[in-house]
């Protein structure tokens, strides 16, 4: 194969990932398969311009589309997608000090990756969307979704230490989530193990309710 052929092939992958709102589209496929509404409703974006970025992605196999029913569901082509992506997480906090900084401001109350360091009799709790829980969760976590959360909360035991995550370590959701447990009482940290990390380093992962 002519190298100028391979250097054509990953140039159109850095075509399909140059728009902001494309990678948010395909961050937001990563937690949990959606319909073009769905996604304009996570992502914030118009369903027109998550329409057209999705053909894009489609075109290039980034994701591919299924019939359910009245809706067309969306999912990335596989788990080498979300490494991907994971990958270019990593790389831009080595290249931009800005978003090392920033992610280092945000982990005052975040505890380790090493699951073996997790308190003990500690409550895991995954405060995602619930289709993004139902969809793959780390192994154990208790779906507790961060809307509603005070009212959500209630099913806690009193004086449970608890261990929240969310999308992944850029994720502020299960920081907010932590502020209001321990405004509560409740002994919180926040764990950065994700599932898209997971999917990117082939930890285990449950799929569907538990």
């Amino acid at each position: 194969m002519e190298r100028s052929r391979l250097y054509d092939c990953l140039s159109r992958i850095g075509k399909l990932v140059e728009s902001p709102e494309r990678i948010r589209i395909v961050d937001a496929l990563c937690q949990a398969d959606r319909s073009v509404e769905a996604l304009s409703r996570v992502t914030g974006l118009p369903v027109r311009t998550v329409s057209h970025h999705l053909q894009k992605l489609k075109k290039d196999w980034f994701v591919v589309s299924e019939k359910q029913g009245r809706f067309v569901i969306y999912s990335i082509a596989g788990k080498e997608i979300a490494t991907f992506l994971d990958q270019m997480k990593q790389l831009s906090e080595l290249i931009f000090p800005e978003l090392a900084l920033s992610l280092q401001k945000m982990r005052a109350d975040r505890i380790s990756l090493d699951e073996s360091l997790l308190p003990v009799n500690s409550i895991v709790i995954d405060v995602r969307p619930t289709e993004e829980y139902n969809k793959a969760h780390i192994p154990g976590a208790v779906c507790i979704p961060f809307k509603n959360f005070e009212k959500n909360i209630k099913s806690i035991p009193e004086g449970a230490s608890v261990i929240a995550y969310c999308r992944d370590k850029y994720c502020d959701i299960a920081d907010k989530a932590v502020k209001i447990l321990k405004d509560k009482g409740f002994n919180a940290w926040r764990l950065e193990d994700s599932v898209s990390a997971r999917m990117a380093t082939k930890k285990p992962l449950v799929k569907g309710k538990e």
